[in-house]
């Protein structure tokens, strides 16, 4: 069985730390990576595929929704949740 594979977007660097130290703790063995801009995240997406996504709604440049509208063209299927 594979280990779980989140990633996290947010421009908060200091989210981008704490978030996946609270994931890990509530969920053992889940591989966490991070972005802090919409468009590495895109990046990361094409690279790798991810159980599931969680993205900050309010980003600069690129938002969360618009994020969202391209990872359901890339990745339909990838759970993807905006905070």
């Amino acid at each position: 069985m594979s280990v779980p594979r989140v990633l996290i977007v947010d421009d908060d660097v200091v989210l981008l730390k704490a978030l996946p130290e609270a994931l890990q703790l509530r969920m053992e063995g889940v591989a966490v990576d991070t972005c802090d801009s919409a468009p590495s995240a895109l990046r990361q997406i094409n690279a790798t595929d991810y159980d599931a996504i969680v993205a900050d709604i309010k980003m600069p440049g690129m938002d969360g929704l618009a994020l969202l509208a391209e990872i359901r063209a890339l990745r339909p299927e990838t759970p993807t949740l905006l905070i």
